[in-house]
């Protein structure tokens, strides 16, 4: 499967943001796998080992934070959420994970979904394939 700019998983409950924000992405040439659910989440990780990922802390159905633990450590990772309390300690704990709180423009968010990746490309290329690695 050929990847333009890489795949990605948004993880967000509520569909007046999910779906504006998968077809913003899909302009960018993303492919990308959506989920409303912690559990369906998981299982997309698994299926499809996306190359980033955009998660809501909280979901009507589990956490957003079951998510992002499972999330391979060097996979870039955006916390989309209005509870910048509770993403605090993940941001510590877990590299290449960033903070956008919402409500924000569906536009930057995905300017730094792009910036973040890029880091990532290019730490694959000065330290080798193993720096992105899950």
């Amino acid at each position: 499967m050929h990847r333009a700019s890489g795949l990605i998983l948004v993880v967000e409950d509520e569909r007046s943001l999910r779906e504006p924000l998968v077809h913003l992405l899909r302009l960018r040439h993303y492919e990308v796998v959506s989920a409303d659910t912690a559990d369906d989440a998981l299982q997309a990780v698994r299926t499809h080992k996306p190359d980033a990922a955009i998660v809501d802390l909280n979901l009507k159905r589990g956490s957003g934070r079951d998510v992002i633990v499972r999330m391979p450590p060097k996979t870039p990772v955006i916390i989309f959420s209005g509870t910048i309390a509770q993403s605090g300690e993940l941001e510590r704990i877990r590299p290449r994970t960033r903070l956008v709180e919402k409500p924000c423009s569906l536009t930057w968010l995905i300017d730094t979904l792009d910036e973040m990746l890029e880091r990532s490309r290019q730490a694959a290329v000065v330290n080798g394939p193993s720096a992105v690695a899950s």
